[in-house]
């Protein structure tokens, strides 16, 4: 009996453990279940978080507006405005990345939102704003897998059990393009003229000199913005002419590289020395001036060219720019001179020198093209020929600073004029609400700097307009242009918050050192630039650098761009092409915009 009473009590016993056992089991595997859809649901989470952020990015670096070619005509450019490029670009992204092996997908009229980013000074950071345009600097992208999204919900595994067949999730993330401290930092040394002069006017590259056209705009309006340089037929200034000066009032024959021959242009007189001037068209000018054949007999004549003032007094008269009062009988004056057949200073009544001319005289420009400087060589023919070719080549190569030639600035200096035109193409991109600060800083022989960050953009290009070729001095001291320009992203007007970035161009080769010392080829020039690219790069600051022309030192810029965590451009060919390249590359620096995320 009682071990009946004991089986049945081992019975009891083992139904209540089936009964726990059965119940805690669905506890667990309910437990179970939900972990796993739990797990998934926070992986859904971060994947949904991480296209975000990525879809983002990449709406936000097409927050400038940008053009790209036609597909169907590679000339017809189309301009995407951001309002149609920042979707597009942030549903690429979101197409590309899956969520739980899904894709994503994006509503552009409900997910993309487009701002501004609003700096709070107390905590340091931007928040986003939604903003109606027209200009943007922040967009808000908000990735969802919910009812009604392209997705669609998380279908879970096992809550339908539970009577949840999926859940909804979404992830936000808002970008800004990073306000930037730019410093441009410009070339101005002499050899920013060299394109224009005759130096390079026999150049292979397919250009031609633009010599006339600096000529036609030194006594007339500077060229419009852009200035297209072309075929001296072909520019603005083509039925311009510019300033004369005594009989040197035509410009004569165009600068055809295949065809123009010095010695048989009409718009240069040729008066040697040592040889007596038998252009006729010298003569000429001389007896409809007045003189008397015995007069222009002697300014014709050789026969006293022993005497160096004597030729270039003589050479004066001959091309007009001054009147000998010879004092002989017969003669245009017949007092004034001593009357000898030899021509001196006290002799001569000078045309007027024009108002724009700084401390050089009309001697200079006489005893200058007689002259057999390095690049005369080459170009033999021009020696002794007097004219407005000559007369405009004298004031780029020999008087191109400001305080010698006032308004060579207004001129079409090449490849001067073309950097000017690509840096107002620059700031033409730089949206002006981006929150972009700008400075310029010049070198030549010393750097110097010329205006102070400010977000008022315009004032860079206003003030490079004003400047010109060898402005103030004449070498190539790139380390210094480097040094003014982290001078400025360090001083008082940079901001905390911003990037800092160099922008850099040079046209030629270092040859000016840390010291000032001037030596063509010098390696420590160079070592002065990269030290100075060096210094900027530990300070975090990112260097692009541009060169333009074949005589640029390629290897260096790029050297200085690679050191700065940037990229280097080069634009080379004849002035035209150059002119279409430096616009590209200046454009394309204007909108290469950092971007971060600030939620």
């Amino acid at each position: 009996m009682r071990s009946t009473r004991r089986a049945a009590a081992r019975t009891q016993r083992r139904a209540a453990v089936a009964v726990y056992l059965a119940i805690s089991m669905t506890f667990v595997i309910g437990m179970a279940a939900l972990a796993v859809d739990i797990g998934a649901l926070y992986q859904a989470q971060a994947e949904l978080q991480r296209v975000a952020d990525a879809a983002t990015l990449a709406a936000a670096s097409r927050l400038v507006a940008e053009q790209s070619a036609d597909p169907n005509d590679p000339n017809v450019f189309i301009t995407l405005d951001p309002e149609t490029a920042a979707p597009i670009a942030a549903n690429e992204v979101a197409e590309l990345n899956a969520v739980l092996r899904v894709s994503a997908g994006l509503d552009a009229d409900s997910d993309v939102e487009l701002g501004e980013a609003v700096f709070d000074a107390d905590t340091g950071r931007f928040a986003f704003a939604p903003s109606s345009g027209p200009a943007y600097n922040a967009v808000k992208v908000t990735v969802r897998r919910t009812e009604g999204s392209e997705a669609g919900p998380i279908e879970l595994m096992f809550a339908p059990l539970f009577g949840n067949e999926s859940r909804g999730l979404e992830a936000s993330a808002a970008a800004v393009l990073v306000p930037r401290d730019i410093s441009v930092v410009i070339d101005l040394s002499n050899s920013m003229n060299w394109d224009s002069q005759l130096r390079y006017f026999n150049r292979s590259d397919g250009g031609c000199s633009n010599l006339r056209d600096v000529w036609c705009a030194m006594d007339g309006w500077e060229p419009s913005r852009p200035y297209l340089p072309g075929y001296p037929t072909e520019t603005e200034y083509a039925s311009d002419t510019g300033p004369g000066f005594g009989f040197m009032t035509q410009w004569g024959d165009t600068l055809d590289p295949s065809e123009y021959d010095a010695t048989s242009d009409d718009g240069l007189f040729y008066v040697p020395r040592y040889s007596n001037c038998t252009d006729s068209a010298v003569i000429a000018n001389l007896q409809a001036r007045g003189y008397s054949t015995d007069e222009i007999n002697i300014l014709t004549s050789s026969s006293r060219d022993s005497s160096y003032d004597h030729w270039c007094y003589r050479t004066a008269a001959c091309i007009g720019l001054a009147t000998w009062k010879s004092g002989r009988n017969g003669g245009l004056y017949t007092y004034g001179g001593d009357g000898d057949s030899y021509v001196e200073s006290s002799e001569l009544l000078w045309v007027d020198k024009p108002e724009w001319r700084g401390d050089w005289s009309w001697t200079s420009y006489i005893k200058w093209v007689r002259t057999t400087s390095l690049y005369r060589y080459s170009l033999s023919g021009f020696r002794y020929r007097y004219g407005m070719k000559t007369f405009t080549d004298f004031l780029l190569e020999n008087e191109p600073c400001a305080f010698e030639t006032t308004n060579l600035w207004s001129t079409p200096q090449q490849p001067l004029r073309s950097v000017k035109d690509a840096v107002q193409t620059m700031m033409d991109t730089i949206d002006v609400d981006s929150l972009d600060h700008v400075s310029l800083e010049i070198y030549a022989t010393v750097a110097r700097h010329q205006v102070d960050l400010t977000p008022d953009l315009q004032a860079v290009p206003n003030r490079l307009y004003e400047m010109q070729s060898g402005h103030y001095d004449r070498c190539t001291c790139i380390g210094g242009g480097i040094a003014r320009a982290i001078s400025s992203l360090r001083g008082a007007n940079s901001r905390p918050n911003a990037a800092k970035v160099i922008v850099l161009m040079s046209d030629g080769k270092a040859n000016v050192d840390e010291n000032g010392y001037y030596s063509e080829g010098s390696q420590a020039a160079s070592d002065y630039a990269t030290d100075q690219a060096e210094e900027a790069a530990n300070l975090g600051y990112r260097i692009y650098t541009i060169s333009v022309g074949y005589s640029a030192d390629q290897e260096l810029m790029a050297e200085i761009a690679a050191t700065g965590r940037g990229q280097h451009f080069h634009a080379e060919g004849s002035p035209e092409q150059y002119q279409e390249q430096l616009q590209a590359i200046f454009r394309a620096l204007g909108g290469k915009r950092p971007v971060a995320l600030i939620e």
